[in-house]
């Protein structure tokens, strides 16, 4: 059996890191519309295009609270992790998969949310080497099926691109 290590008084470097992170993320929540240019101040905040922003940096900031939380309880040691192995990873295909997010998100203002989705996870699909109809059903379900939740439900602004 282990004892846990002693708590001493005091904040330590990782959870303030948490917490200049989680003011850092509610500065930015409050920001948001100042951010969105042009930005319908006479639309109702349930179809507001910050709605989605808002939502994800409150729950960044919820989740660093309880990081917080759960660390300053000592439920997790100091360096401790609860990481998966890294050891595991494949670098090559990680990079590969950063890179063809970053085209992702520069082309979908020309090509338009659904079809830069599409070709996104048709490529990445292949890039992990999946079977080319698993890909292709996947591509179509998550490309309508987000097109749905963050340009029709959430009205997320991603440009009007050459096609839907």
């Amino acid at each position: 059996m282990t004892v846990p290590a002693r708590r001493t008084r005091g904040v330590r470097a990782d959870e303030l890191l948490l917490l200049i992170l989680m003011v850092a993320v509610a500065a930015l929540f409050w920001a948001t519309p100042s951010l969105i240019v042009p930005y319908p101040h006479q639309a109702p905040w349930y179809e507001s295009s910050a709605l989605f922003p808002r939502v994800t940096l409150g729950l960044a900031v919820l989740g660093g609270a309880w990081e917080v939380w759960v660390r300053r309880r000592g439920a997790m040691q100091a360096g401790g992790t609860e990481e998966l192995d890294s050891g595991a990873a494949h670098l090559g295909q990680a990079a590969a998969i950063v890179a063809l997010f970053m085209a992702y998100t520069w082309v979908i203002p020309w090509l338009g949310y659904a079809t830069s989705t599409l070709l996104f996870v048709c490529a990445a699909g292949m890039l992990l080497g999946l079977h080319w109809r698993q890909t292709v059903w996947l591509a179509l379900l998550v490309s309508v099926g987000m097109w749905l939740v963050f340009v029709r439900v959430l009205k997320v602004a991603f440009g009007h691109g050459w096609l839907p």
